[in-house]
């Protein structure tokens, strides 16, 4: 793994990632639409917090990890992203405040202090970075601040300034029109009353599960367990009747798999 120093960006504002301030410059999270996630941390690195920061950068496609320690007057250093994956053994000399960086500067997560770190990016950085999506992350940390509030009590404002941004849909009556999760509902609606084929029905229905999941739409049971059983039966069912086997599901069988689910969810 190679360690060489950037010349020229010994300190993180250079980067144009942190303000003046010491936190994010507004003018870089809005340059790709970044999003701020907070999460919990201890007292130093780790292998969690390693691992964000490198999934974060192999899914927003940068190659290697800006390692920088805010104050202090050494030059920054770089790992090369390479096998094995950066360790936490190595970057174990580092506390906050620390900046993590990915190379090409598309998302970062920033160590101020103990007890949580702020990570920023891309959707595509943040994929990987926080992978339980951001308002999964965001109601995570929300939770962790009730447990971690005696020994680090300024965490409470910190969850106050990135709320999630969807509040998490139980039942169909819930969700706003124009969502991922309500094309979703309107579709299986319309399959089991018999105006769209099996075939169109998956066909639209996992592309709106996958707008659902980009946009960042939290859903809780009993829907959410709904909606994985509808995933489930698509996973048996062959949109294409030349590829379909003996054991897939019919137009028929899915129509009624999809209706038994609806009529066992409350709220449909």
């Amino acid at each position: 793994m190679t360690d060489y120093n950037i010349p020229g960006e010994a300190n993180p504002d250079q980067l144009g990632i942190l303000s003046s301030l010491g936190d994010y410059n507004s003018a870089w999270l809005a340059v790709g639409a970044k999003l701020v996630v907070p999460v919990p941390a201890g007292s130093c690195v780790d292998d969690t917090l390693v691992q964000r920061i490198t999934e974060g950068c192999r899914t927003g496609g940068a190659d290697a990890v800006l390692v920088m320690a805010i104050g202090s007057e050494t030059a920054s250093r770089t790992w090369r992203l390479i096998a094995p994956d950066i360790a936490a053994s190595e970057l174990v000399e580092f506390g906050p405040p620390l900046l993590l960086a990915s190379s090409d500067r598309q998302g970062a997560i920033l160590f101020p202090r103990p007890g949580y770190v702020l990570v920023a990016g891309t959707a595509g950085f943040l994929k990987g970075a926080v992978p339980e999506g951001v308002d999964g992350g965001r109601a995570r940390f929300g939770r962790y601040v009730r447990t971690a509030a005696k020994r680090w009590p300024e965490l409470k404002e910190i969850s106050q300034s990135f709320p999630p941004r969807h509040i998490a849909w139980a039942r169909a009556r819930e969700i706003p029109a124009g969502t991922g999760a309500a094309r979703q509902v309107n579709l299986m609606q319309a399959f089991t009353a018999g105006t769209i084929s099996g075939a169109d029905f998956a066909r639209s229905w996992l592309d709106a599960r996958r707008t659902s999941q980009n946009n960042g739409e939290r859903l809780r049971d009993p829907l959410l367990t709904a909606l994985d059983q509808i995933f489930s039966l698509l996973e048996d069912y062959s949109i294409d009747p030349a590829l379909k086997d003996p054991d897939d599901l019919s137009d028929e069988e899915l129509m009624d798999a999809v209706r038994k689910t609806m009529e066992r969810t409350d709220g449909f």
